[in-house]
């Protein structure tokens, strides 16, 4: 991990550069820090008997949080992992509520970042509610069609709470 301090007075935040397969979060863990990607890709996931389960995922100029420890102050419930290296803006919460405060600006950008992880979520949930295995496979392709490229196919079977046998089945019937 290498860490630079951004020059702006006023966020006190930081970008550090992570390598492939560091945890950002851990489980228990309080991080009161709102991550912004700069490069690079990342994952949050639980662990259950054992094995991870793959909830959320964030690609370059996205944000990602541990919204347990952000949001209520309570220990993060889940791992934030980078999947390749990284360059990450960190900021606390407390900053970023500053800015909330001082700013108009800022306050909006951070209801539409909220706004847009809510939305995403209610997708999920709607998704593995309603929607087929293969339908929402096609889904998540359609949302990222990078994402076979940089994200382990476990990982991604695990997103969608399948096996990696069934989503090989799913992707070799898309062919």
């Amino acid at each position: 991990m290498k860490k630079s301090t951004v020059s702006n007075w006023e966020t006190k935040s930081k970008i550090i550069e992570y390598k492939k397969g560091e945890q950002i979060v851990k489980e228990g863990q309080q991080r009161h820090k709102l991550f912004y990607l700069i490069k690079g890709s990342v994952k949050a996931y639980y662990i259950n008997n054992d094995k991870k389960i793959i909830d959320w995922f964030a690609f370059e100029n996205e944000f990602i949080t541990s919204s347990t420890s952000y949001l209520t102050n309570e220990p993060s419930l889940h791992f934030i992992e980078t999947m390749e290296n990284c360059v990450i803006l960190e900021t606390e919460k407390s900053n970023v509520e500053l800015l909330c405060k001082s700013h108009h600006d800022f306050e909006h950008l951070f209801r539409v970042i909220l706004s847009k992880v809510i939305v995403q979520f209610r997708h999920r949930i709607v998704s593995l509610q309603f929607k087929t295995v293969k339908q929402r496979y096609k889904s998540l392709v359609k949302q990222y069609p990078q994402i076979e490229l940089t994200v382990p196919l476990g990982d991604i079977a695990s997103f969608l709470g399948i096996t990696q046998e069934t989503l090989s089945r799913i992707r070799a019937s898309n062919e």
